[in-house]
């Protein structure tokens, strides 16, 4: 029945208990200072015996104030506003509750005879304290608890949109993954069962070993968010050394990626579509095969990575607008990744196709760039 009051907490509930019990603490404290320092200013305070009732008065205050937590505080989540109307019908009660012991605590200390004499006159309601008179301090720690719970569910949020992001990137990784193997394991196991069939073990066996490094680093990127450009392109490389087996000499490559690039953090198999765009719509249908460059450098605080190919094809080498499936996913993944500050550029140049991706420079933590900034991914 009490398993909700019973649960184990996490981190973030305990540090709301502890704030939701100093805050009432704090407010209470408040409240007995406050009317210390007025009682003994106006000459009010007499006798001993009424900072023992006050102190008794106030703890039974702070008392009703941790169990309006208690009952609400596996209740949510709760934002701001939701937390005072959860709390409003308890903090009355509670203030009613307090008005009761605050009379109680009266006819303990000050009634006197003639006050008990006649109960019927409810004479001794006016001497004692007024129903709800510390109503304001209960809704004051609501308030102050509500910014806290608020503050918490926002967090909770941005946290569960973050997760959510990430499993998207993830699936969208996954996707790329299924998309690249089917393809490429027909394309490769036929260039394989050609090169037997022709008697050339060696390049079949050297095929099979690019299959199996490729196949082994995309499944690696598949569990990872970020890598160094340095990974990202021996991966490129090896899955462009089996096309090479496919192509021959009409695939030809070039890397151009300045030093000090090759140690940022890049999303895993990010260049991927934009090499299959190059070879699928590029080198398959050029007229007397390509050069396919891939690029990097870095332009004050954003990286430039790029893919382009020199195919000439039967239409002139020009392509019609727009991105494919592939370079849409990149789009979006890298808006989703980094917002307005990555972009994909893509079209057809003289002769051929660029894609161009812009991300921010990052590097792991501790790592340092040629001109000695660091950078924290």
């Amino acid at each position: 029945m009490f398993t909700w009051l019973l649960r184990e907490r996490t981190a973030e509930e305990r540090e709301l208990d502890r704030d939701a019990v100093l805050f009432a603490a704090g407010v209470w404290f408040a409240e007995f200072v406050q009317w210390f320092l007025r009682s003994w200013s106006n000459g009010s305070l007499e006798t001993p015996l009424q900072v023992v009732e006050k102190v008794s008065y106030n703890a039974v205050t702070f008392l009703l104030t941790c169990g309006i937590w208690l009952v609400l505080r596996n209740r949510g989540p709760y934002s701001a506003w939701g937390f005072i109307r959860a709390s409003a019908p308890l903090v009355v009660l509670a203030s009613g509750l307090n008005t009761v012991f605050g009379w109680l605590l009266f006819y303990q200390f000050f009634a006197t005879p003639a006050d008990l004499q006649d109960p019927s006159t409810f004479d001794w309601i006016a001497l004692a304290p007024q129903p709800l008179s510390y109503l304001w301090v209960f809704f004051c720690w609501a308030c102050f608890v509500a910014t806290v719970v608020g503050a918490a569910e926002a967090r909770a949020r941005e946290r569960a949109l973050a997760e959510s992001h990430r499993e998207l990137q993830d699936a969208r990784l996954r996707a790329l993954r299924y998309q690249i193997h089917p393809h490429l394991m027909f394309n490769c196991l036929n260039s394989i069962q050609a090169l037997l069939d022709a008697r050339k073990t060696g390049q079949a066996q050297r095929t099979l070993d690019l299959l199996s490094r490729f196949l082994r680093n995309t499944l690696t990127a598949s569990t990872e968010g970020l890598a160094p450009l340095s990974r990202e392109l021996e991966t490129q490389l090896v899955y462009l050394d089996l096309e090479k087996v496919r192509f021959a000499d009409r695939l030809s490559v070039r890397v151009e990626a300045d030093p000090e690039t090759t140690g940022a953090l890049v999303p895993t198999l990010i260049l991927q579509p934009l090499v299959e765009n190059a070879i699928k719509h590029g080198l398959a249908r050029a007229i007397d095969g390509a050069e396919i460059r891939i690029g990097a450098r870095r332009e004050g605080a954003d990286l430039h990575l790029w893919v382009e190919e020199n195919a000439l094809t039967e239409g002139g080498g020009l392509r019609p607008a727009g991105f494919g499936i592939g370079l849409e996913n990149t789009r979006a993944r890298l808006h989703t990744l980094y917002g307005d500050d990555g972009r994909l550029i893509a079209g057809s140049t003289d002769r051929g196709w660029r894609s161009e991706v812009i991300l921010p420079f990052e590097v792991e933590v501790g790592a340092e760039t040629s001109d000695g900034a660091r950078v924290a991914a």
